[in-house]
């Protein structure tokens, strides 16, 4: 039984620009942001931060799909090699009021393929975004 409100096992799904499907699986979100430091000798030796200002942001997810032969799986596949990117959305589903998604321009990188014998093959993959992301909070 959930308490506090947490979500166990949410599913999350990988879209494309054109809305299309492209995976669903385990996947890890990383925000990195580098804060702002503003020390200085009026503040003794504590370090002090800019507040509501981040340098160096970036939303990495990555995560790892079942291999297959859906074709926007392909092309992401191939966007990798090709260096290509293409507006693509994580969203955490839940249910209709609290789904989270994040949204923007990513590059597909890190591809790994993990073929062991007798189990399905899988492959791991990052999605680095570049520039703005959109962040749709979750509704409570």
């Amino acid at each position: 039984m959930a308490s506090s409100g947490e979500i166990n096992g949410t599913p999350c799904i990988v879209q494309n620009g054109s809305g299309e499907v492209v995976g669903q699986g385990s996947l890890t979100h990383t925000y990195g942001g580098t804060l702002i430091e503003t020390s200085n000798q009026s503040n003794g030796d504590f370090i002090t931060y800019m507040e509501g200002e981040n340098a160096g942001k970036q939303h990495i997810f990555a995560g790892e799909f079942t291999y297959n032969n859906d074709t926007q799986f392909r092309k992401v596949r191939g966007d990798v090699f090709s260096a290509t990117s293409d507006t693509y959305t994580l969203t955490f589903i839940s249910d209709a009021t609290t789904d989270e998604s994040f949204s923007g321009t990513f590059f597909p990188t890190g591809l790994t393929d993990n073929i062991g014998q007798g189990v399905k093959v899988t492959t791991a993959l990052s999605f680095n975004s570049s520039g703005a992301v959109v962040h749709v909070p979750a509704v409570t």
